[in-house]
């Protein structure tokens, strides 16, 4: 299915390529911070729900009476398909090194207003092989808010796109001793994927971590009820309308100095493989009356911050204290994506003017701009087999998800 330009690009021919140069990076350049002032505490216990009750034990519990099923079993039961978009015509209307990449479904999602989407991740950053896309999405907060939802991807650049939204959901247990779930209502500005587990940003309060291995099957018959409704049988559990749910397994929070979570990526290219963090900030300058342990905090750039993720690596294990941190000079950054030690920045320009692509390397002056992305380009993710660089733009008229070439 080949997306028309006329149909779904209209948006974009008020601001072609040639239009949007002004830079949005402020020219104080980067500096290096003490990376061992940020670090996470794992949180293993639910929220939510009387006493202390592992994630583990609710998701266990919950597996116990609703049917599980594997990532390839959500995929081959896909119920929306998108279209391919022409690389000639993504070059020109999309991205200028735009290589490949697809429109959602036009009846459902790709103009749909209580949706937004923001977060990319693949397969390969969760195991270094295949294709499947991950793509988060926020409910905007309507009269239901469903908090958020991944849409599983199976993704081919020969072939219309097919996946399938999953509802992210946190498992508790009651006061009457049954399990149950719940919304997980966050803003979700950047996803990714490793060894297994989704790593979802929680703005100001870490990552929260769910288990891809671990997609449970609940009624999709009644949209206005999610969880237990009843007595605890399988037929007892809703998921406002979706068929899959994949359950939170734990958190991972912050607990050194004050951070903004807004994106998140995986970096492969590095020894350990790590995960990048990235601020978005809409001046570039961040200001907070202390830190997490009163102290003064005066104002900042936006930062990168990463942590090793050590072999064998999950949510239970490993360092919990970041390796590198940097004061980056660049205001509106959406996503952040490290490549054999130089980072990609995605920036975005507000609704109306284009996004761009941009570098920098440790010790650089400000990022160098690369290209021009769509309006509203969020979270990053690169593709190491492919070469390629993911995102998502997020505004209605301009929702792609597509892959440029970061370095031509």
């Amino acid at each position: 299915m080949s997306i028309s330009r006329r149909s779904l690009l209209t948006g974009l021919a008020a601001a072609p390529l040639a239009s949007v140069t002004a830079t949005v990076a402020l020219s104080t350049p980067a500096t290096a911070q003490q990376a061992s002032d940020y670090r996470f505490s794992r949180r293993l216990h639910t929220t939510r729900g009387p006493g202390r009750t592992l994630y583990r034990e609710a998701i266990a519990g919950l597996a116990r009476i609703l049917p599980k099923v594997s990532e390839e079993r959500v995929l081959a039961d896909s119920n929306r398909t998108g279209g391919l978009v022409d690389p000639a015509e993504g070059r020109a209307n999309i991205a200028e090194r735009y290589a490949y990449g697809f429109n959602w479904d036009v009846d459902h999602d790709q103009s749909a207003a209580g949706w937004r989407p923001q977060g990319v991740t693949t397969a390969y950053d969760n195991f270094g092989v295949g294709s499947t896309l991950y793509v988060s999405w926020y409910d905007l907060g309507g009269a239901q808010d469903q908090g958020l939802r991944v849409s599983f991807v199976d993704w081919s650049p020969s072939g219309a796109p097919r996946y399938r939204h999953v509802l992210l959901v946190e498992p508790y247990r009651t006061a009457n001793g049954l399990y149950t779930y719940g919304p997980v209502r966050i803003h979700a500005g950047g996803i990714a994927a490793y060894n297994g587990c989704l790593y979802v940003a929680d703005t100001y309060n870490g990552l929260r971590v769910f288990d891809l291995g671990t997609i449970l099957v609940a009624r999709d018959d009644r949209p206005q009820w999610v969880g237990l409704h009843g007595n605890g049988d399988a037929g007892d559990y809703y998921s406002y309308g979706y068929k899959y749910v994949l359950p939170q397994v734990g958190a991972l929070d912050n607990a050194g100095l004050r951070l903004r979570f807004s994106a998140v990526s995986v970096d492969r290219t590095a020894s350990p493989h790590s995960l990048l963090v990235c601020e978005y900030d809409q001046d570039g300058t961040i200001s907070y009356n202390s830190d997490f342990r009163g102290r003064p905090n005066r104002s900042r750039k936006p930062k990168l911050v990463r942590w090793p993720l050590s072999p064998g690596w999950t949510d239970e294990t490993g360092s919990m204290v970041a390796n590198e941190v940097h004061e980056v000079g660049r205001r509106q950054m959406q996503g952040a994506a490290s490549v054999n030690g130089t980072y990609y920045l995605s920036v975005s320009a507000g609704r109306t003017r284009r996004g761009q692509l941009m570098s920098w390397k440790p010790g650089g002056r400000s990022p160098v701009r690369q290209s021009l992305l769509s309006t509203g380009p969020e979270d990053l993710s690169y593709h190491g087999s492919e070469k390629v660089m993911w995102t998502v733009g997020e505004y209605h008229d301009f929702r792609y998800a597509y892959a440029v070439d970061p370095t031509a």
